[in-house]
């Protein structure tokens, strides 16, 4: 290949900030922030004269975008890096940036990525939320890939890719709401119609979930080094990552500082366990609790398909009136029953789910603590009176 053109053979110099091309068009240039920014326009000088005094207006109010070619994607990849790098330093969970990585992969580039960044209204980033309810993405799931999306352009705006991010340009009524969950806890009945349905390569997994409250990456996440059989507790030090193309899951941190926790193992749970690590001679403290023939940790989403869904279905414990059943129902029986049932007060409870503070465990789970208050006074109350003195011998 010989070499390139001179620049001046491709653009000839008109007047200042205005050049013709070798097409006949005019380009017109500025400089902002120590960066030229070329704009094509047409073949009429005045409408470039016109056009390179309002890029000079733009310039100096600092609202020219600096790449205004940049694609969607491109922007992503970039911010992908960065956010890794915070992984890295401790800055950022694991599990964010895969949350991220997978509304990214599934929700946002397939339709916006060859896009413009530049491009990019609010009309746009409507007309995208309203193509993933055609998709039957749920409010929580739109939520989710429009938080991504809107750390991407507001990387995007730092860096000066673009003047203004259009998703903070929303109405609240145009923004997707999800609305809460009603919590839900299993009876007993309910509980082992549950673990007679699975099957046994998922049963010991929805049991520990059930018996412990872990949550299900935290359950996942377990290697045989983290139950203490003899003391009788599960120390919960780590959890599952999401396993991406290529990737199985591994071991990362835990939510928060507060997630590092022992947990009291029952001790009927602690022989099932014993005995499935005894199942496997060789087994090593490293390895995981729950392994999969191949020797990896079960996938999550493998695990609610094959392990929960199944059970439940098979179970017939789901009702019209209440949504699907999943872990993290499980991990509210648990807390249900240490409530009710086992008499434990609301900092013991909260240091056993791992909630960063109290004040969350009593936020989802308040009407279970009035509930067991109100019955301790009416049995108070019913005790001390004449009516149940009737039934005290003459």
């Amino acid at each position: 290949m010989g070499a390139p053109a001179p620049r001046e053979a491709r653009r000839v110099r008109v007047e200042r900030g205005i050049y013709v091309q070798p097409n006949g068009r005019y380009a017109v240039c500025v400089t902002q922030a120590g960066r030229v920014c070329f704009r094509t326009i047409g073949t009429d000088l005045d409408a470039a004269r016109a056009a390179r005094r309002d890029l000079a207006e733009a310039a100096r109010r600092r609202e020219l975008p600096l790449s205004p070619r940049t694609r969607l994607d491109t922007v992503a990849g970039r911010w992908l890096e960065r956010f890794v790098g915070m992984v890295v330093a401790g800055e950022r969970r694991q599990r964010t940036l895969d949350a991220h990585h997978y509304h990214l992969d599934s929700h946002i580039l397939p339709l916006l990525g060859r896009r413009r960044i530049s491009s990019l209204t609010v009309e746009d980033i409507v007309a995208w939320l309203t193509a993933l309810r055609g998709r039957s993405c749920s409010d929580k799931t739109r939520a989710s890939a429009l938080a991504t999306l809107q750390s991407v352009l507001r990387y995007a705006r730092r860096k000066g890719w673009i003047v203004a991010n259009p998703v903070a340009q929303l109405e609240r009524h145009e923004r997707p709401r999800p609305v809460p969950r009603a919590q839900r806890a299993l009876g007993r009945e309910q509980i082992a119609a549950l673990l007679d349905a699975c099957l046994p390569s998922h049963r010991l997994i929805v049991a520990t979930v059930l018996f412990s409250g872990m949550r299900i990456s935290e359950a996942l996440g377990l290697i045989w080094g983290d139950i203490a059989f003899e003391e009788g507790v599960v120390q919960v030090r780590a959890q599952l990552s999401v396993p991406r193309r290529g990737e199985p899951g591994r071991r990362v941190p835990l939510k928060t500082k507060a997630s590092r926790r022992e947990i009291p193992l029952v001790p009927q749970l602690g022989h099932i366990l014993a005995a499935h690590r005894d199942a496997r001679p060789g087994a090593a403290d490293e390895d995981w609790v729950f392994m999969t023939h191949a020797g990896t940790a079960h996938a999550q989403r493998n695990v609610v398909r094959r392990g929960l869904r199944r059970a439940v279905r098979v179970a017939g414990i789901d009702s019209g009136s209440w949504p699907p059943l999943r872990f993290h129902d499980l991990r509210h029986t648990f807390a249900s029953h240490l409530i009710v049932d086992m008499n434990l007060d609301v900092a013991q409870v909260s240091r056993i789910l791992g909630h960063a503070h109290i004040s969350t465990t009593l936020d989802i789970y308040t009407h279970l603590f009035d509930q067991r208050r109100h019955a301790d006074a009416l049995r108070e109350r019913m005790a001390s009176s004449a009516y149940a003195a009737l039934l005290e011998p003459p």
